[in-house]
């Protein structure tokens, strides 16, 4: 379900996290409903840039926004239930595995993939393991 600037969806599972039932991302953050209490990622603590990192990180964090598309998770994707998933780069690892719709949704309404442009309008990208 999109909300106003984001995406909230039911995982089929998380890894590193006790008792997810809920996920929501956002341009600027990742939120997980754990054990009852929102657990929050902002995305800068998190990313990777490839080319000049020691100088667009604190820029980010200034809130400027800056070049360089970081990667913020690995993702692996298949159209089968269950196997799709973002590994983000938090410590420990979260794993979140997104639900599975029906072939009658277009590749580009699924989950999977409306999570990538949601993470996009931050500026933030994901690496893909394929």
């Amino acid at each position: 379900m999109a909300s106003k600037d984001g995406l909230r969806f039911v995982p089929n599972e998380v890894q590193g996290l006790p008792n997810v039932t809920e996920v929501a991302v956002f341009p600027d953050r990742l939120e997980l409903l754990s054990d009852g209490n929102w657990v929050i990622v902002r995305l800068v603590d998190i990313a990777r840039w490839y080319h000049c990192g020691w100088l667009y990180r604190p820029l980010a964090r200034l809130g400027f926004r800056v070049r360089g598309w970081p990667s913020v998770a690995d993702r692996m994707w298949y159209p089968r239930p269950g196997v799709s998933y973002f590994e983000f780069y938090t410590s420990p690892k979260i794993v979140v595995h997104v639900p599975y719709y029906p072939t009658d949704v277009g590749h580009m309404d699924t989950v999977f993939q409306r999570v990538k442009q949601v993470m996009g309008e931050g500026g933030f990208s994901t690496f893909d393991l394929r």
